[in-house]
Order: structure tokens, then C-alpha cells, then sequence
């Protein structure tokens, strides 16, 4: 995990050493729930997109419509996409109206996964009380 100490003991400005802090929280979260998930077989970028799938009208979503759904920027959609296809998590299907567009549509076994990622990811605590988080919460919303 990430030398907080280091960052907390340094000679950089504060708001340099709550940007450094940010960051190290943040990755060594994204190392936990990649851990917490890993039974599951999907990344955390496939997660999103079966959450996003997940929660889609019922014809399903294009690979646009996903991206833009997305946090992240990743260039990685597509072949993440194509992995939950080949898994069989998902299923492309064309456009009745222009055979050009292709919809992504969650299957059973990528809603079942899906919930089994997010009730893994439920079990992660922040370690701080109720009053702790509504601060932190707070501050985050100010960012």
C-alpha cells in the first residue's frame, strides 16, 4: 500500500498533501474492491459497464451510450465489452431499425454477477463513524 506517512511528513503544501492523500486512498480502495470482486471473474471496468447494462432500458445500450456512462475514460470498453460477451455476461444484438447499431443487453448470468460483485463490495468499511463519514461526504461533494 501507499507510504502515507511519507506525504503526511513532508515539506509539501497542504493542499499538495490532500491531493497526494486523495490519491493513495483512492488506489489503495481500487486494490480492495479489485480483490473483493476478483471471485467473480470480472474487473472493476467490467462491473461498471454490467451495472450499467444492468440498470438499461430494455433494448439495451450501444457502446456510445455506455462510454458515456462511464467515470473513467477508458479506451479499454470495447474489448471489455467483448469479454463479458465471450463470458456470456452479455449479448449484442443489432438494431431492427439499422443493422449499423448494435445493443449490449445484460443475460442472467451478468445480472447474477453483477449482484454478487456489489454484495462483495458491501463489505468494505471506511473505518471512520456515522459523523466521520457525513464529513467526509461533505468535503468530497465540495471537490
Amino acid at each position: 500500500m501507499a507510504n502515507k506517512t511519507a506525504i503526511i511528513d513532508s515539506d509539501m503544501s497542504l493542499e499538495q498533501k490532500v491531493t497526494g492523500l486523495l490519491l493513495c486512498v483512492g488506489h489503495e480502495r481500487h486494490v480492495q474492491m479489485t480483490r473483493l470482486i476478483q471471485h467473480t471473474g470480472v474487473s472493476l471496468l467490467q462491473l461498471g459497464l454490467l451495472h450499467a447494462l444492468d440498470y438499461a432500458p430494455e433494448e439495451g445500450l450501444t457502446v456510445n451510450q455506455l462510454k458515456a456512462l462511464m467515470i473513467d475514460d477508458s479506451p479499454n470498453v470495447s474489448r471489455a465489452l467483448n469479454k463479458l460477451v465471450a463470458a456470456g455476461l452479455a449479448v449484442k444484438q443489432r438494431s431492427d431499425a439499422d443493422q449499423r447499431v448494435v445493443f449490449l443487453k445484460i443475460t442472467d448470468a451478468g445480472r447474477q454477477t453483477h449482484q454478487d460483485a456489489d454484495s462483495s463490495l458491501m463489505n468494505m468499511q471506511l473505518g471512520l463513524d456515522a459523523a466521520e463519514q457525513q464529513q467526509l461526504f461533505d468535503l468530497l461533494k465540495k471537490l
